[in-house]
């Protein structure tokens, strides 16, 4: 990718490349095992369907980082702020999610920048599963 710009440099509007992945029984199964999180529908079909995905998934999966086009340049981090999420539908076990990214806003907060990115999965149905704001900032290296 000739263009492609370090996260640093993204301004409101640009989109980080699209992420997919296919919940499988055996990474739900782990994350739920990490969150020692044993209920039932997790694990289980029900008459709504197959085993609900763990949110923890979700949330680790969408993070802008698993973005084939994110980078950060050299002796720079990433500073996660905050995070505003909705859950909008349950999301099911053997199937495909789809993640985007875009950047929706920059402000300046006591003297640091911020990047507000637009995350939305959805599965392979094409229905929203979350809506999340994640308020990102960013230091050099040694800073930390």
């Amino acid at each position: 990718m000739a263009d492609l710009k370090p996260a640093t440099d993204l301004v409101v509007g640009e989109s980080y490349e699209p992420y997919s992945f296919r919940v499988t029984p055996e990474l739900n199964e782990q994350y739920c095992y990490a969150e020692e999180d044993y209920h039932p529908r997790y694990r289980e079909t029900t008459a709504e369907g197959p085993p609900m995905v763990h949110p923890a998934l979700i949330m680790n999966m969408s993070n802008r980082t698993r973005s084939p086009s994110f980078y950060m340049p050299k002796g720079r981090s990433v500073l996660h702020a905050k995070d505003d999420i909705e859950f909008v539908a349950p999301a099911y076990v053997g199937k495909e999610l789809f993640v985007t990214w875009t950047v929706c806003e920059r402000y300046e907060k006591r003297s640091k920048q911020f990047m507000v990115i637009d995350c939305r999965v959805v599965d392979e149905d094409g229905r929203e599963i979350i809506r999340r704001y994640s308020h990102n900032t960013q230091i050099r290296g040694d800073a930390a």
